[in-house]
């Protein structure tokens, strides 16, 4: 039997375990050491597909279209991708334990895509130079915090919150030399500014921690896969929308054909026939194991999320949809290590940031919000982190700003002691390009959110040695 023939008898085999569908109205997909496993109501393909794990870019090897038996079930179905590196890593991942990790708890990392503007979060007010820099743009009524800087008022709940000592707040976070490109600055995030080839940071994490035991482990909520979960001994799980799984370009992005174009010269992995087949029974078995348990999670008896409670299924489209969720799977008693959130918005703000980002940040602090408030009793054991790839410049370009470099970042937990961190950059000692000059490596950021978890020792996961923000109790 043929290579494709082989992955086809597998999908028909476990549509024909798993009755041809989940009884939840959620779809989920399986990343295991390069390979994607996805399925869910409304999936009705089989797809061949390469992975880069510098790029993530997919191309389509083959297709094949299938239907359960069931009249009644016709459009259910199970999505069965698999996916390889264009390059071997570059080193080879610790063994699975070689890390610890603190039971009962959860890292949410909420990645704002496309760049926010961190000036515009939280606004230096009593500098001078931030109303010459903005003279239109520049926000004019900011919820106070100490006299020198105050938050958007769309991040009132965000507000109490860092009154109430739940909210870290971490300045001039980035990196060097930067880069303005959307897809290599998030590279660099994913991987923590590693070497071509690296996994993500928090797979290696998982690899470090977890490997293939936990197929809950980690989380992923939004339109598209997060490379940052990617590692090379263990899997994450990706829930989408109940619309299918086919991974989306990022909301920021310009057309796909400009997308694939600015992909260019990373071409598709070579896929060798023979290891492969091994490689997709294991994920095949694994799968099931995990499908089985997000069923017990997404089950119908669970608490559901606002969309679900009108009558429709999570659209995985907006932070409150997805960290109303994230509270909901952390409850449950299989309750993963990260939960991962993107493509939520599009943060770019080139034009049109009056309008457009006021909306983005009145989501993500309704978001946090109904994260820590669905939480209840387990919110001890949560810590909330937010990243972006960059920052905006730091003078408006008219009715927007361009791509910038270092930018702010909250921290928010019942067991974070509240306040500002870090240092602030200077407004008036900008780069050769305009730019905010960055005062704190974003892995340390990261750091902080491994210290949550258990981990001190950063080099397995960060590639070197990264102090922490003194935040947590």
């Amino acid at each position: 039997m043929s290579i494709n023939g082989k992955i086809l008898a597998l999908a028909m085999g476990l549509m024909a375990a798993m009755g041809c569908g989940l009884s939840s109205a959620y779809a989920g997909q399986i990343y295991l050491n390069g390979l994607a496993l996805g399925g869910g109501i409304g999936a009705g393909n089989v797809s061949v597909q390469s992975f880069q794990a510098r790029k993530f870019s997919t191309t389509i090897k083959q297709e094949y279209d299938f239907s359960c038996g069931s009249a009644a079930l016709a459009t259910s179905g199970f999505v069965l991708r698999t996916w390889e590196r264009a390059a071997p890593a570059a080193t080879l991942p610790p063994a699975a334990g070689t890390l610890p990790t603190t039971p009962g708890r959860t890292l949410v990392v909420l990645e704002l895509s496309g760049g926010n503007d961190g000036l515009n979060t939280l606004v230096p007010h009593a500098d001078p130079a931030y109303h010459q820099l903005r003279p239109t743009l520049g926000v004019t009524n900011p919820i106070d915090l100490d006299g020198e800087v105050g938050l958007h008022p769309n991040l009132t709940r965000l507000a109490a919150r860092y009154h109430a000592g739940q909210v870290a707040i971490v300045e001039g976070l980035g990196y060097t030399p930067p880069d303005l490109s959307h897809f290599q600055s998030l590279e660099v995030w994913w991987t923590a500014q590693r070497p071509d080839g690296s996994p993500g940071w928090l797979g290696s994490y998982l690899d470090a921690t977890v490997g293939y035991e936990n197929p809950l482990a980690a989380i992923g909520l939004g339109g598209q896969p997060a490379p940052a979960l990617l590692g090379q001994q263990s899997f994450a799980t990706t829930i989408d929308d109940a619309s299918g799984l086919q991974p989306r370009p990022p909301r920021w992005t310009a057309p796909t054909d400009s997308l694939v174009a600015s992909w260019a010269g990373f071409s598709p992995a070579h896929v060798d026939t023979r290891p492969l087949v091994g490689q997709v029974e294991r994920a095949v078995g694994l799968t099931t194991k995990a499908r089985d348990r997000l069923d017990q999670v997404l089950s119908p008896g669970a608490a559901p999320t606002p969309k679900a409670a009108a009558g429709g299924a999570y659209t995985a489209s907006t932070v409150v949809d997805s960290l109303t969720l994230a509270a909901q799977l952390i409850k449950s008693p299989l309750a993963p290590h990260v939960v991962y959130v993107n493509g939520v918005g599009d943060f770019d703000f080139h034009e049109g940031e009056a309008q457009r980002q006021p909306a983005l940040l009145s989501d993500v602090d309704q978001g946090i919000e109904a994260l820590f408030n669905g939480l209840g009793a387990n919110a001890d054991g949560v810590l909330l982190i937010t990243t972006s790839e960059f920052g905006r410049r730091a003078a408006e370009n008219g009715s927007g700003t361009d791509h910038g470099t270092a930018n702010v970042h909250f921290v928010v937990g019942s067991r974070v002691k509240g306040g500002r961190y870090g240092e602030p950059p200077s407004l008036t000692k900008l780069d050769a390009n305009n730019n905010l000059v960055p005062t704190i490596d974003f892995r340390s950021h990261f750091a902080t959110g491994l210290s949550w978890l258990g981990v001190e020792d950063t080099q397995p996961v960060l590639g070197g040695q990264f102090s922490p923000a003194a935040v947590l109790t």
